[in-house]
């Protein structure tokens, strides 16, 4: 499907993502730049991190140019978006207001370029490109979210782009879509020789750059796949398959409004990556990678066997739903009866 030198560009990409990342891990220690600290509420681990491992998977994602019109649009687009985190990480002082600006750019570039990446076609309706754009820009701002939210915890969600990346992959190639295929092939390629150091033992983290940039081609690769395949997958593909970062987002945003009486934008520590963690992990930072990127893999076949099965497409997300929600409240409800026993000890 492929021409064999593309396979040799996914391979180059490989390891240069690969080489990138010890070159920044090694300099980031030596000079003491870009370390995340390890007292943020959202952290787990106790040394100094490099928070920067987006730069080896944006340079390395930088091969999708070869497919000369598809790929050179995405990664001209995803340069916002990668620069709004980036430079979070390098000062700590950009405001999200300011980051949602600057990364809201990536979305606009990416309707001009690409006019399959509007949200127009859902299946039932064809709505206005209006409509369109405001829901490709919640769409695409809720997956950064979602994947932004899990970082910190070793390998999960580093695991959970990959998961989706391959699933993207297997999708294009039944799909027989060449350009798709091999943009989707090559940042597995940069994401997978990522985890490689940050599963399991953390030495390297995405930082907001890295989320900011897998989150936005995640959403990006998910509603072209959908919108420009629309006679053949059902429009119910794009949150099926990325149903773990996309719950993790809803769910927390309507918890946080409804059960814990906080602002959404305030980050506190009880999602549920957090929870099995405090509760389940036994100290080890991978763990939570281990319980729940599973069941996100089991939902992903079933999506792609069911790809323009819009019936089967809601009952995976709904038993997924169910599931997360009942771990949820049995880990909330431990962790308060631990935190409870604590206080009454002291």
């Amino acid at each position: 499907m492929l021409h064999e030198v593309q396979y040799f560009y996914i391979l180059i990409a490989f390891s240069l993502s690969l080489l990138v990342h010890y070159l920044v891990i090694e300099v980031t220690h030596r000079k003491g730049i870009f370390l995340d600290e390890h007292d943020k509420i959202q952290k787990v681990h106790e040394k100094p991190t490099p928070r920067i491992g987006g730069l080896g998977i944006f340079l390395s994602s930088m091969f999708i140019l070869n497919d000369n019109l598809l790929g050179g649009y995405l990664i001209l687009a995803a340069i916002p978006a990668f620069v709004a985190g980036f430079l979070e990480d390098y000062s700590g002082k950009i405001s999200p207001t300011q980051r949602l600006a600057i990364m809201c750019l990536s979305p606009v570039m990416a309707f001009i370029m690409i006019p399959a990446s509007l949200l127009t076609n859902w299946g039932f309706v064809i709505v206005p490109a209006v409509i369109g754009m405001i829901a490709s820009v919640v769409f695409i701002v809720a997956m950064v979210n979602g994947v932004n939210f899990t970082d910190g915890q070793n390998g999960l969600a580093s695991g959970t782009v990959l998961i989706s990346f391959v699933s993207f992959s297997v999708i294009s190639f039944l799909l027989k879509d060449t350009s798709l295929f091999y943009i989707c092939l090559v940042m597995c390629a940069a994401v997978f020789s990522f985890l490689i150091y940050n599963f399991p033992d953390g030495k390297i983290f995405l930082g907001d750059g890295g989320a900011y940039l897998l989150g936005f081609m995640l959403a990006a690769i998910g509603i072209i796949t959908i919108q420009s395949h629309n006679q053949i997958v059902s429009p119910l593909l794009l949150p099926a398959i990325l149903i773990y970062p996309l719950c993790e987002v809803v769910f927390s945003t309507f918890r946080k409004i409804f059960y814990d009486k906080i602002s959404p934008l305030k980050s506190d520590d009880f999602h549920l990556h957090q929870l099995l963690f405090r509760n389940r992990a036994n100290g080890k930072a991978y763990a939570p990678a281990l319980i729940i990127l599973p069941l996100q893999a089991i939902a992903a076949i079933f999506v792609v066997l069911f790809l323009n099965d819009g019936f089967a497409l809601v009952l995976v997300m709904l038993a997924f739903l169910l599931l997360y929600s009942l771990v949820y409240i049995r880990e909330r409800r431990s962790d308060t009866l631990k935190m409870g026993q604590a206080i009454t000890v002291k």
